[in-house]
C-alpha cells in the first residue's frame, strides 16, 4: 500500500504540474486574443473617423499620440480591463508624405501624396513582465483633402545606438506651433500649412543630445511642397557614480585626500580632446551622453595623472546604458612617508599635503591629509603622477606610475 500511495502521489504531482502550465499557457494565450481585439478595434474606430468627414483625416493626423483615446462601453478613462485585466492602448499616428508607408525621415525630399501611417500596441502585465501585441495600417485620403498643407518638417531623432528614440516629444515654432512625438522609427511629421521658418525643438527632461545639451534646436526652412529633414542625435542621459578606491591596502589605514581630487572621463568622441573634467568633492556625474563604448575614468584632471603617460594601462571603461547610472572605480596607490627632522626625530602631529609637479603647469588644488602620526609617519593614497609631500617643513617627492610597488614607502627603505 505504501509503494502504491508514493506511485499515485508521483503521478498525481506530475498530472498538477502540467495542468498549471496548461492553465498559465491558455491564460497568456487569452489575453494574447483579447489585446489583438483590442488592437482591431482601435484601428477600425480611426478607420471610421478618418473617413467620416472631409476634413476628418486633419484630425486624426493633428494628435500625435494618444494613450486609451476610446474606452470600452461602461467604462471611464483609463487602462480598458477585460475580465479584470487592464490593457494599456497607445495609438500613434505618423505623416507619410512618401507614400507606401516608408518612413519620411530616411526617404528624399519630394512630396507625392501624404498619407497617414497608424500604430497601435496594446500592452498588459504577465506576471511582472510586460506583454504587447502591435497591429499598423495606412490611411489614405482622397485627393484634394489636405489641399491646406504646404509641405512637412521630418525630425528624425537618433540614439547613441544609432537607432531611432521612440516617444519624444518635439516641438516646432515659427510660422506656427505644434508638438508631436517620435514613432519607434524615431521619426516626428510635422504637416504645416504656412511655408517659411521654423525652429525644431527638443527639451524632454532626463534626455541629452550628442553635445551634452539637454535642450537642442535646429533651423527647418521649409518650401511648397517640400519635406524638410532635420536630424538629431538624442537620448535618455547616462550617469557614472565615482567610487574612490585604495589598490593594495591590505589594512585600508591609507588615508584618501579630505577632498576628494578632480576625475577624468575619457572617450575619444569627446569633443574636449577625448576627455571631460569632473571637478573636486563630486561624487555622481550625470547628463552623460551614453556612449556604447563607454568611459574610462582615472583621478585627477590634468595630463600628468593620465595612467597611460605613466607607463600604465587606462582602466577598463564602464559603459551605462540610455537612462542607466553605473559605479566606477577611481583608483588611488597607497604611499608610507616617514617625515624626520634634521636631526632624525620625528615630526609628530604635522599637517600633511601634496602638491602635484607638472612640468606643463596643469592647475591642481593642494591635496590634504590630516596630519603625521608620533613616528612621523603618513599613510596617504594619491592619483598617478610626479608629487612632493610636506608635513612640518620638511618635503618628500613622490612617482606615482606603474612600475613602483605598492604601498610605496618613502625615503626609499625606510
Amino acid at each position: 500500500m505504501m509503494v502504491a500511495l508514493v506511485i499515485l502521489s508521483m503521478v498525481t504531482s506530475g498530472f498538477a504540474y502540467s495542468l498549471q502550465l496548461t492553465l498559465i499557457t491558455t491564460q497568456g494565450n487569452t489575453a494574447r486574443v483579447q489585446a489583438a481585439n483590442l488592437a482591431a478595434r482601435e484601428l477600425e474606430i480611426v478607420r471610421n473617423e478618418f473617413g467620416a468627414t472631409k476634413s476628418a483625416p486633419l484630425t486624426v493626423g493633428a494628435t500625435s499620440q494618444a494613450t486609451n483615446p476610446h474606452p470600452l462601453p461602461g467604462q471611464g478613462a483609463g487602462p480598458l480591463r477585460i475580465d479584470g485585466r487592464p490593457f494599456t492602448v497607445v495609438r500613434t499616428v505618423e505623416w507619410l508624405p512618401v507614400g507606401s508607408g516608408v518612413s519620411p525621415c530616411d526617404g528624399g525630399s519630394a512630396v507625392t501624396y501624404p498619407s497617414l501611417g497608424v500604430h497601435v500596441r496594446v500592452s498588459w502585465d504577465e506576471k511582472g513582465a510586460t506583454r504587447d501585441v502591435e497591429s499598423n495600417t495606412v490611411l489614405t485620403p482622397p485627393k484634394g483633402t489636405l489641399a491646406t498643407i504646404k509641405g512637412f518638417i521630418a525630425a528624425k531623432v537618433q540614439g547613441a545606438s544609432g537607432t531611432g528614440v521612440a516617444d519624444v516629444p518635439v516641438d516646432i515654432s515659427g510660422a506656427a506651433s505644434q508638438t508631436r512625438v517620435t514613432a519607434d522609427d524615431g521619426c516626428a511629421v510635422f504637416a504645416v500649412e504656412a511655408i517659411g521658418s521654423y525652429t525644431v525643438t527638443l527639451d524632454d527632461p532626463g534626455y541629452i543630445s550628442f553635445d551634452g545639451q539637454t535642450t537642442t534646436s535646429k533651423a527647418a526652412t521649409v518650401g511648397n511642397g517640400t519635406i524638410q529633414i532635420v536630424p538629431f542625435s538624442y537620448d535618455r542621459a547616462a550617469g557614472i557614480s565615482l567610487q574612490f578606491e585604495v589598490i593594495e591596502d591590505p589594512d585600508t589605514e591609507y588615508a584618501m585626500p579630505d577632498t576628494k581630487p578632480a576625475v577624468t572621463l575619457f572617450n575619444p568622441s569627446l569633443a574636449t580632446m577625448g576627455r571631460k573634467t569632473i571637478p573636486s568633492g563630486i561624487a555622481s556625474v550625470t547628463s552623460l551622453w551614453p556612449y556604447p563604448d563607454g568611459y574610462s575614468v582615472w583621478a585627477g584632471s590634468c595630463t600628468a595623472n593620465d595612467p597611460a603617460n605613466s607607463g600604465g594601462t587606462r582602466p577598463q571603461p564602464v559603459t551605462p546604458d540610455p537612462g542607466q547610472t553605473v559605479t566606477a572605480s577611481v583608483s588611488l596607490m597607497p604611499v608610507h612617508a616617514t617625515f624626520l627632522d634634521n636631526d632624525g626625530q620625528p615630526l609628530k602631529l604635522k599637517d600633511v599635503t601634496a602638491q602635484l609637479v607638472d612640468p606643463a603647469g596643469c592647475p591642481q588644488p593642494t591635496l590634504t591629509f590630516g596630519k603625521t602620526n608620533d613616528a612621523g609617519v603618513a599613510k596617504v593614497a594619491l592619483p598617478y603622477g610626479q608629487w612632493t609631500l610636506t608635513a612640518g617643513g620638511t618635503s618628500i617627492q613622490a612617482t606615482i606610475n606603474s612600475d613602483a610597488d605598492y604601498p610605496q614607502m618613502l625615503p626609499e627603505g625606510s
